[in-house]
């Protein structure tokens, strides 16, 4: 038995399809959803989604969101939301340097924060899934 998720971010699907399972974080801790898991409605933080189909895992780096759980199909609507395999390090480097300069410069303060836990988010997913590939 599988379930239907769909993650949605502002830039389009990133993920859409039938899994057997998947880890979320969220703001009351991680939870995991199997098929006939009951209706939820909750907020994601910022984290990994780990979902799991057959022997195949891929992981999302998230910067929080909404997580629907109905009887079938599992909705994640995502601030921001990027496939390891998608991440591009030296691009997240650099975004980590220019937030991290921002900070020191004290411009733009809560923009320069999120940018900068953007990026740490997605140099940490990318470097896990990476040493899964090797």
């Amino acid at each position: 038995m599988e379930i239907n998720l769909l993650i949605l971010s502002p830039e389009g699907t990133v993920y859409s399809g039938s899994v057997d399972e998947v880890m979320f974080p969220t703001v009351l801790g991680d939870i995991g959803v199997l098929p006939g898991h009951m209706p939820l409605f909750t907020k994601l933080k910022e984290g990994e989604i780990i979902v799991k189909k057959g022997a195949e895992e891929t992981s999302i780096a998230i910067t929080g969101g909404f997580l629907e759980i109905t009887k079938d199909k599992v909705n994640v609507l995502a601030d921001y939301a990027i496939r390891s395999q998608d991440i591009e390090v030296e691009k997240a480097e650099q975004a980590k340097k220019r937030a991290e300069e921002a900070l020191s410069s004290e411009k733009s303060y809560t923009l320069a924060e999120k940018e900068l836990k953007k990026s740490i988010l997605e140099l940490k997913i990318a470097d896990k899934y990476r040493r899964k590939v090797k």
